[in-house]
């Protein structure tokens, strides 16, 4: 049984780096840096557990088609569980489009592929000691959300996407997450919905780019400083720190350690990526 479930959309993503900027129209030249790479928030999180041997299965959805045996392959090359990955027949897997403009910035095209809740993914993640919410269908997040046990341990990483978290999902995780990941941006939104107090024993980790993290936890606020990486592809970062501080408090580890463990994971992730 995994120890840490993830649930979110995956995707496999098509990278292109543009010399330039890309307005939408006219020609500019590219290149493919990934081409393609499975991805989403339920692979990269998962993998980062996996990397420090804490059992982890995302639980997602992928086609019957060449796009999800990758996705399946990528599973399995991470040393993450595939229990909770769901094939679905005669469909296309989630293909998402990020193209990287010389200036840092990036857009995304997606194309979304099927997700529909098996009851194997039900009883996975109902039974797991942790569950880990990530963008994902709303509806079916919530129903995950309803089955989780009370005295299970829920954890969060926001997307800025009222369509993945829309206003009575993003208020319920607020208030009854255990651990929260955020970014700079993410934060007002985060507190702006709030349906009541923020919980006391609540941890949070809000990632602010070049400037480090912040870490909230029982009254005490804290920032880690990072090293700064010139890196064209941060894709999964954020992720990734996630799932390298959940391994340390899956663990029973401190705040502190765990945003530590998360730093040394998102940038051993950007420092592989970016290797020649």
């Amino acid at each position: 049984m995994a120890s840490v479930v993830v649930a979110g959309f995956a995707t496999m993503d098509y990278v292109i780096q543009v010399d330039g900027v890309f307005m939408g129209r006219g020609t500019r030249l590219m290149r493919e840096a990934a081409w393609p790479r499975a991805g989403g928030a339920a692979l990269y999180a998962s993998a980062a557990l996996a990397l420090v041997g804490i059992e982890a299965a995302p639980l997602t959805w992928v086609g019957d088609d060449a796009d999800g045996d990758a996705y399946l392959a990528a599973c399995r090359e991470a040393g993450v569980l595939s229990d909770g990955v769901a094939r679905l027949n005669s469909a296309s897997s989630t293909r998402c489009l990020l193209i990287y403009q010389a200036d840092g910035s990036y857009g995304c095209l997606l194309r979304p592929g099927p997700a529909a809740l098996a009851p194997a993914q039900a009883r996975l993640a109902a039974a797991a000691p942790w569950l880990v919410i990530a963008a994902g269908p709303p509806e079916i997040l919530s129903r995950l959300l309803d089955a989780f046990p009370a005295a299970g341990r829920l954890a969060w990483i926001i997307k800025d996407d009222p369509a993945c978290f829309p206003a009575d999902l993003a208020a319920r995780l607020a208030d009854r997450a255990d651990v929260i990941f955020c970014n700079a941006g993410e934060r007002a939104g985060l507190e702006a919905g709030r349906q009541g107090a923020r919980p006391s024993g609540q941890v949070l980790f809000e990632t602010r780019g070049a400037e480090g993290v912040r870490v909230e936890a029982g009254g005490e606020t804290f920032d880690l400083p990072v090293a700064p990486l010139a890196v064209a592809d941060a894709t999964g970062a954020g992720d990734t720190f996630a799932g390298g501080a959940l391994a340390v408090l899956v663990a029973g580890g401190s705040p502190r350690e765990a945003a530590q463990a998360g730093v040394a994971a998102a940038e051993a992730l950007l420092r592989r990526r970016s290797a020649p």
